[in-house]
């Protein structure tokens, strides 16, 4: 027998165009269909790379993961649904967790997060002092995500998610 537990993270969300990096978070919710398709297409199966880090054994409980992502109370959040044994702990969680946040930060995230998941035009309007009048250019932004982020990252069970929204 077994169940599914699920585990909750933060996103980043950006965009390069030309040679700047911008911050897209406040319209994340345009590109959440691009990120949802963009992780049903893929391989997010990080169970069969799990093993034993200082006598760990999560992994032996562990038999399938599909990293997803989800929108709950106006925010999106990249969601790992594991199937677990059903003699799954507490203990079992604190390691999963560990080992998804390495996975999200240097393993399977990391590659992720190089890979575009979305397009768009923006027309930017620039003046010139010169010329006196004004230029318009349009630039295209390559939208990104990354399961991982220095400040901020939070890796979550669904009753820490619940307290999360509470403060």
């Amino acid at each position: 027998m077994s169940k599914i537990i699920k585990l909750y993270n933060t996103l980043h969300w950006f965009a390069y165009g030309g040679d700047s990096e911008v911050n897209i978070d406040s319209r994340r919710f345009e590109f959440y269909g691009d990120l949802y398709d963009s992780l049903e297409a893929g391989d997010t199966d990080l169970a069969p790379y799990a093993d034993s880090y200082h006598g760990d054994t999560y992994y032996e409980k562990l038999i399938s993961t599909k990293i997803t992502c989800e929108k709950i109370n106006n925010a999106i959040f990249g969601v790992a649904e594991c199937e677990v044994s059903d003699d799954w702990a507490d203990d079992d969680t604190a390691q999963l967790k560990e080992y998804l946040s390495g996975q999200y930060s240097d393993g399977w995230g990391e590659g992720f997060e190089q890979h575009e998941i979305a397009s768009y035009e923006e027309d930017d309007e620039f003046w010139d002092d010169e010329d006196e009048e004004y230029y318009y250019d349009s630039a295209t932004y390559y939208v990104y995500v990354s399961f991982w982020q220095h400040n901020g990252f939070r890796i979550m069970t669904e009753d820490e998610l619940k307290a999360y929204f509470v403060k």
